[in-house]
């Protein structure tokens, strides 16, 4: 689990990294759904925001590098 800071971290590299050029988009079950709008209202961030951020960390988990260039 990330703490507050980590994902301040987190959202403030989102402006210094690489630019978004893709839309992504897919289905997902209600319940998760809800959890991804419950985590977005309760941290004051987009939907898209908590999404790229769960997803980057456990792509990380499985060798992802979101340094690399």
């Amino acid at each position: 689990m990330m703490t507050d800071e980590e994902k301040l971290n987190f959202y403030k590299s989102e402006y210094l990294g690489p630019a978004f050029v893709e839309f992504v988009g897919f289905r997902c079950p209600k319940n998760l759904q809800v959890f991804l709008e419950t985590k977005a209202m309760i941290e004051g961030r987009d939907r898209s925001q908590i999404i790229r951020r769960l997803l980057t960390r456990a792509c990380e988990e499985e060798g992802f590098d979101r340094d690399a260039v």
